[in-house]
C-alpha cells in the first residue's frame, strides 16, 4: 500500500464502518471488530505516524463531507484494528492512451 500510494497516490479500500466509525473527530482511529465485512468505500492518500502517540496510521479521506472527520480526513491504525482497511485496496492507473495489450487489476496489501 504505502509503495502504490507514494508512486501513484491515492488508493481505494473498502472497511467495515461502524457507529462508532461515524462518531469520529481526529486522532488515530482503532477498533477491532470481530467479523468485518466491507460495507463502505474510501481513499487512502497517505501515511505517517500520529505525533503524539507514535502509532504509525494510513491517512484517508471519506465521501461523507467535510463536517465530518478531520475536515473529512481520519487517520487509521496501520497495522490491524482499522476496520480492515488494509484487506481490500485496488488502484487505477489512468492513461491517455489505449494500452497495447489488457490491463489486469491488481490487489495491494501492505
Amino acid at each position: 500500500m504505502k509503495a502504490e500510494i507514494t508512486k501513484n497516490g491515492p488508493i481505494s479500500c473498502g472497511i467495515h464502518v461502524t457507529d462508532a466509525f461515524e462518531n469520529y473527530t481526529g486522532g488515530v482511529y482503532s477498533e477491532k471488530v470481530r467479523f468485518g465485512l466491507i460495507n463502505h468505500e474510501i481513499s487512502v492518500t497517505g501515511f505517517g505516524v500520529d505525533e503524539v502517540t507514535k502509532e504509525p496510521f494510513w491517512w484517508g479521506r471519506n465521501s461523507w463531507g467535510t463536517y465530518w472527520g478531520i475536515d473529512g480526513f481520519f487517520k487509521m491504525k496501520m497495522g490491524g484494528d482499522g476496520l480492515n482497511i488494509e484487506k481490500d485496496c485496488v488502484a487505477g492507473i489512468p492513461t491517455y492512451t489505449k494500452p497495447a495489450s489488457q490491463v489486469k487489476a491488481e490487489i495491494f496489501t501492505q
